[in-house]
């Protein structure tokens, strides 16, 4: 999904009337707007027109665009600032015309997370899952958000929240079962992993966050069971063989 774009000379005065994502459908980016020359002609017939507003769809696109453009750690601080600040009013301007539009508030939110304005990322993500409240991907997000911030609790209601929504997706509950574990909740994050886990993986998931947090011994035991049932786990193996007898 990230793919590199490179900046197209006047696209920004093109779109100026836009003013400077289970997942998938969270993750769906608009494709850069086509470039028309700003020095075409205007004919007698287009003078007299009605400017058209902008749709959020093409105020998205550009958003997208900025915010992509943005996230390559090869540009310049200032540059990327500028690109940033680009991308979130054209994002703002989409919701001024679309409030709901669920692509803008992602995208806005992830923005904010990209500038690392946590506060703004958390209400905007919190706007998003009012307003979509069955969007598994909205609370996964939020979720991780709060993970992030190592806000526990807050992050596994809204992960709970996700899984509930989306009860195969194995990202979602990937990322629960390590939240649990983090929090110290080990038994419901081995009952997680098992879900989508055979019972040596699950057990091995576990016992790196154990092993993470500083449970040693309950990870020696986990990673032992987990070898008595594959004993040529290889990752198991490794990890076992850091943590000494």
């Amino acid at each position: 999904m990230k793919t590199k774009l490179l900046l197209v000379p006047g696209l920004a005065g093109f779109l100026m009337g836009c003013t400077l994502t289970g997942t998938d459908s969270l993750n769906k980016v608009a494709p850069a707007p086509a470039f028309i020359p700003e020095n075409k002609p205007i004919t007698k017939k287009e003078e007299n027109l009605p400017i058209k507003a902008p749709k959020a769809a093409t105020c998205i696109a550009f958003a997208d665009f900025r915010a992509q453009e943005a996230a390559s750690k090869d540009r310049p601080a200032l540059q990327r600032q500028q690109l940033q600040e680009d991308a979130r009013k054209a994002y703002q301007q989409a919701l001024e015309i679309e409030r709901d539009n669920l692509q803008a508030l992602v995208g806005l939110a992830r923005l904010y997370v990209q500038m690392e304005d946590f506060q703004h990322a958390q209400s905007t993500y919190e706007l998003a899952a009012k307003m979509h409240p069955k969007k598994g991907g909205v609370w996964f997000e939020l979720g991780m958000l709060h993970a992030r911030k190592k806000d526990w609790k807050q992050s596994l209601e809204y992960l709970t929240r996700a899984v509930e929504l989306e009860p195969e997706n194995r990202q979602f509950l990937n990322n629960y079962g390590f939240t649990l574990a983090r929090s110290g909740n080990f038994e419901e994050s081995l009952k997680v992993f098992l879900r989508t886990n055979e019972p040596s993986k699950a057990r091995y998931q576990v016992a790196r966050m154990m092993n993470h947090v500083g449970r040693n011994d309950e990870a020696r035991e986990l990673l032992t069971k987990a070898l008595a049932e594959k004993p040529d786990y290889p990752e198991a193996i490794e990890l076992l063989s850091t943590l000494g007898k």
